[in-house]
């Protein structure tokens, strides 16, 4: 006859009594853990540590990320375990596009939910699709031709007629025209609506709208004028403008910026050219480094800066200042300067056309 009985020593054994007297020591088996059964030693330490460790996981890695606003709760903290929508590529691709730190990147991913759209360049895309198919019924070609007569376009003789130094920009003179402005159109205006909302796109792009024209008036008075390059060169100064300013933070910042100096420089180049050669319509380039300017200015007062530093301020108010004193110029240069009562136009046997 045997019994057993645990000894309360710090080695943590117990042994049995035989019937002899004798006691045998022997080593306590190792207590095991239902989630733990049938695990090698090296194999329940690193689970038990990963088990330890993983309690303090969500609120350690909240804490780290509140500060890039990755996250702002602990009830925000997720892990992606697929792979990301279309939807989320097309944000992430916009803002590495638009906006020059790492912090309001991640912000603006995990906030912009496109509510409301991006409705201002989509309707002004939609309106000129709309005005070019209606001239468009009798026929059109690459360059040409262009409704003179129509109430939309810009002309000298008829500045009074005040839409008309806005409503010129949605008169396109052929299809080529109409496709290079679209496509720059889009191109920059969809990422810069996205990011900075529709008044302040629109505010730049109307700037260079009204700036194209009143620098026509002014400068080259002899042409009129019809399509959207003023607004479309404001759309692409004001995303050059950006990037000049946050140049350090911009991913392939000196490409992207010679890529539109050439393309910008090739347009214009063709707009002077054409605008004294006798071979081709005149083309007012007024319009197009006017909008260029306007975007310039109009972009560093209304589009959002990642920082306000003080030379970024004096430089606000400098723009500011240099866009009201040229608006005013050209204002009372066309209150001033009385009606035209002929136009002329390079060559004079041919009807009046429109620049682009």
């Amino acid at each position: 006859m045997s019994w057993e009985t645990e000894l309360n020593d710090s080695r943590g054994q117990y042994g049995s009594w035989s019937a002899d007297g004798e006691f045998t020591v022997q080593r306590r088996p190792p207590v095991q853990r239902p989630d733990l059964y049938h695990c090698p030693i090296d194999h329940t330490a690193f689970l038990l540590d990963n088990y330890m460790s993983g309690k303090r996981t969500r609120s350690y890695r909240c804490a780290v990320h509140q500060r890039d606003r990755e996250v702002s709760s602990e009830n925000d903290f997720h892990l992606l375990l697929e792979d990301p929508t279309l939807f989320a590529r097309m944000v992430h691709l916009v803002a590495m596009e638009v906006l020059p730190e790492e912090r309001d990147r991640k912000y603006y991913q995990e906030r912009y939910t496109c509510c409301p759209p991006p409705l201002f360049i989509i309707c002004v895309t939609l309106l000129e699709l709309g005005v070019f198919a209606w001239y468009a019924w009798g026929g059109v070609a690459a360059a040409g031709p262009v409704p003179v007569d129509s109430p939309l376009v810009y002309r000298p003789d008829r500045r009074q007629e005040l839409w008309r130094f806005l409503t010129y920009s949605v008169v396109h003179a052929g299809w080529l025209h109409l496709a290079f402005n679209l496509l720059v159109q889009l191109a920059v205006g969809l990422p810069l609506e996205m990011v900075h909302g529709a008044v302040r796109c629109g505010a730049v792009y109307l700037a260079g709208v009204l700036g194209g024209s009143l620098a026509a008036s002014v400068l080259d008075p002899d042409v009129c004028l019809a399509g959207a390059s003023g607004g479309v060169y404001a759309l692409l100064a004001a995303h050059l403008a950006n990037a000049l300013l946050n140049f350090h933070a911009m991913r392939y910042g000196a490409v992207r910026l010679v890529a539109a100096l050439a393309v910008a420089s090739c347009d214009v180049g063709f707009a002077v050219h054409a605008r004294y050669t006798k071979e081709a319509p005149p083309v007012s380039y007024a319009a197009h480094v006017a909008g260029a300017l306007a975007g310039l200015t109009i972009g560093l007062l209304v589009l959002k800066h990642a920082q306000q530093r003080l030379w970024e301020r004096l430089l606000w108010w400098a723009a500011l200042g240099a866009y009201a004193a040229c608006t005013l110029f050209a204002v009372l240069y066309n209150v001033f300067s009385g009606p035209v009562d002929e136009l002329h136009y390079m060559p004079p046997d041919p009807p009046p056309d429109v620049g682009f």
